[in-house]
C-alpha cells in the first residue's frame, strides 16, 4: 500500500535511547528538545540536526551555542568531527550552521529550535555506503553513539519541492530544487551536472537530469532536464541556485515522487484527473469551517461544534451601558487627524457619529462567517467574499453547475458556491438600520477577541455604528447577488429581497453625501474600508446599481467616481484591482459577458479601461511568478522593502484567473502563460516551497499546526480545522507574551542582516503569526479559481453526498495500557487509497491505513479520522470510549 508505505517510514528512531533519527518523511508530530537526524543532502554533504530549548528543564538540552543573538558565527572546526563511511575516515573540508525556531506555541510556552550543522566533505558517499558523525570529546553533543545513517540513492530529500497533493492530468506540472545552508548559502547543485553520463560522441552533457519514478516500483517513466530558476528582486542574493523540474508533457494519471540523481526523491504525489477538485473542496471546507449562526456536524466535518452566535445582539445604546464597546472603538479612530481629508469629527463616542443608530434594543445578525481567526465578522469583508463567489458563478464557465463540492446543500440541486454566498448574503441583509445604513461590523460586547472559547460558548456581542464605506459595500455586494442571472435563476425571493436592501441603502449614502459632501460623509472607524476613504465603495455601489437597474443616474456617477487604469484606484501607486475599486472593474468588465446588461448599454472606453487593467494585473502576477524562483507571484516592490505578510499564492491566482475569461487574439493569446502562473502559485501553496510546508491546513504531508485561529487555539485537536489559507511568506516572527522578541532574535543568519540574511520563503516556524493570519475574501479569492479549474475537470459532474463512517476495532471494555489496532470504514467508498489522518486523546496525530490506540490512563478518551481521497472527497469519523 502507497501511503501504508509512506506511514512506515515517517520518524523511524533507530534508537530511542538515543533519539537519533534515521533519514525519513517528517511527519505529523513535531520532533521535541533533544531530538536529533543525521541526513545525506548530497553524496558529499551531510546534515545533522538537533532540537533544542530555552524552556525551564530540570535536565536541559545542551545547545548548539554557534552564534551569538547579533548574528555572529562561532563555528566548531571541521576537526571537531570525526566522519567516517564504511568506516573509512573522510575529511571535513567547510562547516555551516542554521538555527530558527521550530514551534512556539501561542497558549503555553513550549520553545523547540531547529539548529542545522552542515559538514562539506572531501570523500563522495555512494550507495549503500554507511555514514557516520562523532564528536569524540563530546563538546557539540553529549552522547557517544554517533549519527548514522547509510546512504540511499532513493532516501526522501528536503531539497526537492513538489506540489504534495499532486497535479491535475492536463495542467502545466513543475517542481523545484533548491536548499538552504545557513551562513554556507544556498546548496551548489553543480556537482549535478558531474553525475550526467556522456552524451553518445563522447561530449559531457551540461544539464543536470530529473526522472518521474512510480511510487510503488520506483521504476522510471519519465526523464527531463533540469533548468536554472534564479530569483529577482531582492535587495540581496538569494534562491540564485534554484533549478526547475518542468514535467508538464508526462499526462499517464498514477502516484509518483521526483527523482534527481544526487539528491534523491522526493515527497510521493499524485497525477490525477481530480487534484483541481480536491483543492476546491478542501477550499469550500474551510469555508464551511467559518459559518457563524449554526453548527459544523458530522458527516461533514471531524471539527465539530455546537451552534454559535444565534443569540440578538446588542445596539451600543446607550454609550453609558456600553462603556466597553465605545472604547475600544474610539482607540481605533486616534489616527484620524493624519488624513487631511477626513474632515468629519472623529467617531469616539455616541454623539459624534454622524449617523445615529435608528434601531435599538436587541438585533438578530446571525449567519454569515467568521471574518478570520478570531469570531467578528466584518461588513466590508463579507460583501467582498459575495463579490468574489458570485463573479464565479457568473463569469467562470462551470462553476456556478457545481454541486459536488463537499458543503451540507451539495447534492440538492443548487449551486454550492452560490449557496456559500447566499450564506453570507443572508447575514449581510441582516446588518441593515432602518434608515438604509449598514453597521460596521458584529463583535464581542466586552472586549476584543473571544480568544479563551470555542464558537459555541462565545461572548454576547453587539454591531458597531454604520458608515458610508461598508454601507456602499453592501449596497454594491446586495445589488450585484440580484442582477446576477445566476442567482436569480436560483433564488428569485432573495434576489428581489436584496434589491430593496440595496436601495435603501444607496438612498442613505446620497442623503449623507447631500447632507455633508463627498469627503464631509465618511467617517473611519478601523482600517478596513479606509484605503481610499470610501471612494472605492461608492464607485462600487454605483456600477453594481447601474448594472441592476440600468438607470442613467448611476451612470454619471460612475463616470465622476470610477476611473479604472490610473493609479489613484491602486495601493501605493501600483497595487491594482485593490479592494473595492478590484470589485467595480471586475463587475464592470464582465457585466455584458454575465448577461447582466447589454453590451451596448456599457461605455466601450470604460468598458476597454477595465478589460485593459485586468490583463494589466495579470500580467503583474504573471511577471512576479516567472521572477520568483518557486513561482509564486511575491512583488518586487515587497521584496524590495524587506518585508512580507498576508501573502496569499491564491489572490495572485484570482487574478489571473480572471484575465483567463477575457477574450485574446488567437495569435497573441497570454492564457497559456497565464495558467503556469496560476499553477505555479498553487503548487507554492501546496508545499512546492524551500520548506515543504503547505499553506492550507488538512492538506500534504507537512503542515502547520500552530495557527492564528480561536477555534484553533481552544479546540481538543492539535491540528487545525481543514481548509483554512495561511500566509505563506513572512518577514519573521512577531511578538508573542511567552516568548517576548526571544523568536526572531534566535535565527541564524538574522533575518535583519543588510548583507545576507535569513532568506525570506525560508522563513517559517510552526508558531502564533499574526502575519499569516487569512480573512475569508482570501478563502473566497482561492475558492473561486479553483472551483473553476475544477469545472474545467472530468469531476465536474462527479456526484457526491458526505457520507457516513466508523471506527472499527473498540471492544466494549478497555483497560489502561491495552494496544488497540483501529480502522476507518465507509460503506460504499473505497478507502485504499486514501490519505488518513488520525487523532485521539493523549496521541500524537498520525497518517495510517490503521491506528495504534494505546490510552496510558483511566477516564473517557476519543478517538477522530479524516479520510481524504485523491479527488477530495472527504470522510469523517470520531468515537469516544471509556478506559478502566
Amino acid at each position: 500500500m502507497f501511503w501504508v508505505r509512506l506511514v512506515s517510514l515517517v520518524w523511524l528512531f533507530l534508537n530511542s535511547a538515543t533519539g537519533v533519527i534515521a533519514e525519513s518523511y517528517p511527519s505529523l508530530i513535531i520532533p521535541h528538545a533533544g531530538d536529533t537526524e543525521i541526513r545525506c543532502l548530497t553524496p558529499s554533504l551531510v546534515e545533522i540536526s538537533l532540537i533544542t530549548t530555552k524552556n525551564p528543564d530540570p535536565a536541559p538540552v545542551k545547545q548548539w551555542p554557534f552564534a551569538d543573538l547579533n548574528g555572529k558565527p562561532s563555528l566548531p572546526t571541521p576537526k571537531q568531527f570525526v566522519v567516517t563511511i564504511d568506516g573509512k575516515p573522510a575529511s571535513v573540508v567547510a562547516v555551516g550552521f542554521k538555527r530558527r525556531v521550530l514551534y512556539a506555541p501561542l497558549k503555553r510556552r513550549d520553545l523547540r529550535i531547529a539548529n542545522d550543522l552542515y559538514l562539506k566533505l572531501a570523500t563522495t558517499i555512494k550507495d549503500n555506503q554507511k555514514v557516520e558523525v562523532s564528536n569524540p570529546d563530546e563538546h557539540l553533543w553529549e552522547n557517544k553513539k554517533p549519527f548514522s545513517t547509510v546512504f540511499s540513492s532513493l532516501r526522501w530529500s528536503p531539497a526537492i519541492h513538489v506540489n504534495q497533493t499532486g497535479y491535475q492530468t492536463s495542467s502545466p506540472k513543475t517542481a523545484m530544487v533548491g536548499y538552504y545552508l545557513g551562513n554556507l548559502g544556498e546548496m551548489d547543485l553543480n556537482f549535478l551536472t558531474d553525475l550526467i553520463p556522456s552524451s553518445t560522441n563522447g561530449a559531457a552533457a551540461t544539464t543536470p537530469t530529473f526522472s518521474l519514478k512510480d511510487a510503488h516500483t520506483s521504476k522510471s517513466v519519465f526523464e527531463g532536464r533540469l533548468t536554472r530558476r534564479p530569483d529577482r528582486g531582492f535587495p540581496f542574493s538569494s534562491y540564485q541556485a534554484v533549478w526547475e523540474a518542468n514535467f508538464s508533457e508526462y499526462k499517464v494519471p498514477g502516484e509518483y515522487q521526483l527523482f534527481v540523481p544526487g539528491l534523491g526523491t522526493s515527497f510521493p504525489f499524485s497525477i490525477s484527473d481530480g487534484a483541481a477538485a480536491a483543492f476546491a473542496r478542501a477550499y469550500a471546507l474551510g469555508l464551511y469551517h467559518q459559518r457563524c449562526g449554526t453548527s459544523n456536524a458530522l458527516p461533514f466535518t471531524r471539527f465539530t461544534d455546537g451552534t454559535c452566535h444565534t443569540a440578538l445582539v446588542d445596539i451600543p445604546f446607550p454609550q453609558s451601558a456600553f462603556k466597553t464597546t465605545w472604547e475600544i472603538l474610539a482607540d481605533k479612530t486616534t489616527d484620524v487627524k493624519e488624513n487631511a481629508r477626513h474632515t468629519a469629527p472623529r467617531m469616539k463616542g455616541e454623539k459624534s457619529q454622524l449617523y445615529p443608530f435608528i434601531k435599538r434594543g436587541k438585533l438578530d445578525v446571525s449567519g454569515g462567517h467568521h471574518d478570520a481567526g478570531d469570531y467578528s465578522k466584518y461588513t466590508i469583508n463579507s460583501a467582498a467574499l459575495i463579490h468574489h463567489l458570485i463573479l464565479a458563478a457568473d463569469a467562470f464557465p462551470g462553476v456556478a453547475a457545481l454541486d459536488n463540492l463537499g458543503i451540507p446543500e451539495s447534492g440538492d440541486g443548487r449551486s454550492d458556491i452560490l449557496q456559500e454566498a447566499k450564506w453570507e448574503a443572508d447575514f449581510l441583509a441582516k446588518m441593515q438600520d432602518d434608515d438604509g445604513g449598514f453597521f460596521f461590523l458584529v463583535y464581542p460586547r466586552e472586549r476584543e477577541y473571544e480568544n479563551d472559547v470555542t464558537p459555541d460558548h462565545g461572548d454576547p456581542q453587539v454591531v458597531w455604528p454604520k458608515t458610508t464605506s461598508v454601507t456602499a459595500a453592501a449596497v454594491a455586494a446586495l445589488a450585484q447577488c440580484a442582477s446576477s442571472p445566476t442567482f436569480k435563476k436560483q433564488f428569485p425571493e432573495a434576489a428581489a429581497a436584496y434589491m430593496v436592501k440595496a436601495k435603501a441603502g444607496w438612498n442613505f449614502l446620497q442623503r449623507g453625501i447631500a447632507k455633508y459632501g463627498k469627503d464631509g460623509a465618511y467617517q473611519k472607524i478601523t482600517h478596513y474600508g479606509n484605503e481610499f476613504m470610501h471612494d472605492d465603495e461608492l464607485a462600487w455601489a454605483a456600477v453594481e446599481m447601474f448594472l441592476a437597474t440600468g438607470d442613467s443616474a448611476y451612470e454619471k456617477l460612475i463616470g465622476e467616481w470610477f476611473h479604472p487604469a490610473s493609479e489613484e484606484t491602486r495601493k501605493w501607486g501600483w497595487w491594482r484591482l485593490y479592494e473595492a475599486y478590484g470589485c467595480a472593474t471586475r463587475s464592470y468588465a464582465f457585466a455584458a459577458k454575465s448577461g447582466r446588461i447589454k453590451r451596448e448599454r456599457l461605455d466601450p472606453a470604460l468598458l476597454s479601461k477595465c478589460e485593459e487593467e485586468l490583463i494589466a494585473a495579470a500580467q503583474d502576477q504573471l511577471d512576479r511568478a516567472e521572477e520568483s524562483a518557486y513561482g509564486t507571484s511575491l512583488p518586487k516592490e515587497t521584496k524590495q522593502s524587506r518585508s512580507a505578510g498576508w501573502y496569499f499564492s491564491g489572490d495572485a491566482a484570482f487574478d489571473l484567473a480572471v484575465a483567463c475569461q477575457l477574450d485574446f487574439p488567437v495569435m497573441n493569446d497570454p492564457r497559456p502563460k497565464f495558467m503556469r502562473a496560476i499553477w505555479s502559485n498553487l503548487n507554492y501553496e501546496q508545499g512546492c516551497n524551500p520548506i515543504n510546508v503547505c499553506y492550507l491546513t488538512g492538506m500534504g504531508w507537512m503542515r502547520q499546526h500552530e495557527i492564528v485561529d480561536q477555534y484553533a487555539q481552544n479546540s481538543r485537536r492539535i491540528l487545525p480545522p481543514t481548509g483554512i489559507p495561511l500566509g505563506n511568506i513572512q518577514d519573521g516572527f512577531g511578538w508573542l507574551d511567552n516568548y517576548k522578541k526571544e523568536l526572531g532574535e534566535l535565527s541564524f543568519p538574522t533575518d535583519g542582516d543588510q548583507v545576507a540574511p535569513f532568506p525570506f520563503y525560508d522563513r517559517w516556524g510552526d508558531s502564533f503569526n499574526l502575519n499569516q493570519e487569512f480573512v475569508i475574501v482570501n478563502q473566497a479569492r482561492s475558492l473561486a479559481y479553483l472551483a473553476w479549474l475544477m469545472a474545467q475537470s472530468p469531476l465536474k459532474d462527479q456526484p457526491w453526498k458526505f457520507a457516513s463512517a466508523t471506527i472499527t476495532g473498540i471492544p466494549q471494555r478497555i483497560a489502561s495500557g491495552e494496544r488497540l489496532i483501529l480502522k476507518l470504514q465507509a460503506p460504499g467508498i473505497d478507502l485504499e487509497n486514501a490519505q488518513i489522518v488520525w487523532e485521539a486523546s493523549d496521541h500524537a496525530p498520525t497518517f495510517g491505513q490503521t491506528f495504534t490506540f494505546s490510552p496510558n490512563k483511566a477516564g473517557p478518551h476519543w478517538i477522530e479520522a479524516e479520510a481524504q481521497l485523491p479527488d477530495g472527497r472527504r470522510v469523517f469519523a470520531t468515537t469516544n470510549c471509556t478506559v478502566k
